[in-house]
């Protein structure tokens, strides 16, 4: 077993080394940062308490894989406070106005075709493009193939493509 300060030294530099890539994950996933940057801290306190039973050969998938699941029992919390609130309010939610400058058009326009891709797809697509990680480190991070990371970048590039020209 490794003393407590190598173990200290391992989680800080895994820590450094995925920590914004992790957070960004989330963020792709939740659109919320304030939620993203902690359950990316949530995600590294579970990987201490779980420290001794992970291989650096599978690092990356299971910070992935706790990350991802967080973020699904986000989504079921949120369904059931959205089902507990439309049984006792009637306030609808209300769209604020929009700038009508064309920069900021086109930014929601974008924004708007990025949400509307598939999760899975959404997801690639902001990890090589935002993050800049490359089809295998998108592989790796997810645990899938380097072939399913450029499959999923080019039907993102041509759904918003589509999307985005009838809009243009």
């Amino acid at each position: 077993m490794e003393s407590t300060t190598q173990q200290q030294e391992w989680f800080q530099k895994v820590f450094r080394k995925n920590y914004e890539y992790l957070r960004n994950y989330l963020y792709y996933l939740s659109g919320d940062m304030g939620w993203s940057e902690d359950a990316a801290q949530e995600v590294f306190l579970i990987l201490w308490e779980k420290r001794e039973t992970i291989r650096d050969a599978t690092l990356k998938p299971f910070l992935f894989k706790v990350a991802r699941n967080l973020f699904l029992k986000k989504k079921r919390h949120e369904a059931v406070n959205l089902k507990f609130a439309r049984q006792f309010s009637d306030d609808r939610y209300q769209e604020s106005p929009h700038a009508g400058l064309v920069q900021q058009e086109f930014d929601r326009r974008l924004q708007g075709a990025i949400s509307k891709l598939p999760d899975q797809c959404r997801t690639i697509f902001l990890m090589n493009r935002m993050d800049e990680m490359k089809y295998q480190e998108v592989a790796d991070a997810l645990g899938i193939s380097p072939k399913a990371v450029e499959k999923q970048i080019s039907k993102a590039l041509r759904l918003l493509r589509e999307n985005l020209a009838d809009q243009i």
